[in-house]
């Protein structure tokens, strides 16, 4: 299976559970009172940080997560069952935006983090909480809320310490072999590396981490051949380590490097970076010389290297000794900020169109949807809200006449008004 670091799913949370409708009967009390109970909420959908770099791989094949539902009121006033919660894993440095409002929902940095990308429903309540004095047996009870639903995009972004830049071949595997515990694959052709690789290099009680990943190419900030594979996966790391060939012209392949950085995000060329220079075991000291020359206005320290341990002057050790020197504290945790407004509920107001009056509004609208319009009780109890929200006087004052359709939520009523005739 190929390697996946990004992945867009469906996030459901589970419906609440609808109210129970019941009455007490016992043998010395055959006509009890409302009895049932609330339903259960339904369950939540949660994201949980492993330490699993595939674990993204898993999820494919799949696109809907829902948890469970909250189950229904039962009598005696007892309520449902809550809802399931449902855990999706994800490895460390996965980061999940809202696929419609851009918003990043959850940034995972360690083992166990987790984040809820789904709520699940409310549960409705049953009829024994619509007895009052007037309404001593209500045979009806209320609907649960469906949970919330959310496109989600999950994006992997490698946290590591330190992360290798060079173009293929540059001999970034290598030198992850010989630095840390890693066994990437290595050979002498382009773009062995097609997934990030994870090294730890340790030295005494300390010790970090190592991303060797696909490598650049001119273009590659543009999309170019693993272009985004590369340049998403460096955005985390602390300090960056430029791999080059020095066989190579190093002063053009620095700069051309750079160049892609800067293209794809700026603030890369403000993080820390060494150079190291590459296979000095296949050159002349004076070439050495020459091309360390060459790099110097760049303005950072620069290890001429060897991966083969065997090389006298390999210089690996002086490496890892300027990584643990270099490397920087690790920044604090960025805030999640949203980038959407508020949006204030819509106020209740009529609008006539479609042979009837609509009647708009966020928490009218969700009243209704949690009932059944077709029993009469229910009926008579939105009723009694319809009026305190002023509905009837909105009505009335845009025209409305007995007989016309009422539209609210996903359903139909009939304006009556006694003071008014009825249409001809």
């Amino acid at each position: 299976m190929p390697f996946r670091d990004i992945l867009d799913i469906v996030v459901q949370g589970g419906k609440g559970g609808d109210g129970g409708m019941s009455f007490l009967r016992l043998k010395y009390m055959p006509k009890g009172g409302p009895d049932g109970g609330r339903g259960g909420d339904g369950g939540s959908v949660y994201l949980e940080a492993i330490d699993d770099i595939t674990s993204l791989d898993k999820l494919v094949g799949k696109r809907l997560y829902r948890a469970q539902t909250g189950s229904q009121g039962e009598g005696r006033n007892k309520a449902g069952k809550r809802g399931e919660d449902l855990r999706v894993y994800v490895p460390i440095g996965t980061v999940a935006f809202d696929l419609d409002t851009g918003d990043i929902l959850a940034d995972f940095y360690d083992v166990g983090e987790e984040a809820c990308v789904a709520q699940g429903g409310q549960g409705g309540r049953g009829n024994a909480s619509f007895a009052s004095s007037t309404r001593r047996a209500p045979r009806f009870a209320e609907y649960g809320t469906p949970g919330e639903r959310h496109r989600l995009r999950l994006e992997l972004r490698s946290i590591a310490d330190v992360g290798l830049i060079g173009y293929p071949n540059a001999g970034k595997s290598s030198l992850l072999t010989a630095l840390s515990n890693a066994h990437p694959q290595v050979a002498s052709y382009p773009f062995t590396t097609l997934t990030p690789n994870l090294g730890v290099l340790e030295r005494e009680l300390t010790r970090l981490t190592i991303a060797d990943i696909p490598g650049i190419i001119d273009g590659a900030s543009e999309g170019k051949g693993l272009g985004f594979e590369f340049l998403r996966h460096i955005s985390r790391t602390r300090l960056l380590l430029y791999v080059i060939d020095v066989t190579t012209d190093t002063k053009a392949t620095f700069d051309a490097l750079q160049k892609e950085l800067k293209t794809y995000d700026p603030t890369l060329l403000k993080r820390p970076y060494l150079i190291a220079l590459n296979k000095c075991d296949l050159v002349e000291q004076d070439h050495i010389d020459e091309q360390t020359t060459a790099l110097l206005e760049a303005g950072a320290p620069i290890v001429a290297i060897s991966t083969q341990k065997d090389y006298p002057a390999n210089n690996l050790d002086t490496l890892a000794n300027t990584l643990f020197e270099m490397l920087p504290e690790r920044p604090t945790r960025p805030s999640l900020t949203t980038t959407t407004k508020r949006v204030q509920a819509k106020p209740v107001h009529v609008e006539k169109r479609d042979g009837g009056w609509h009647v708009l509004g966020d928490d009218i609208e969700h009243l209704v949807n949690r009932f059944d319009n077709t029993n009469p009780e229910a009926v008579n109890y939105l009723q009694q809200h319809f009026n305190s929200l002023g509905v009837y006087k909105l009505l009335s004052k845009a025209g409305a006449q007995n007989g016309d359709d009422v539209f609210i939520g996903g359903a139909t009523f009939e304006y009556f008004d006694e003071n008014k005739p009825a249409n001809s």
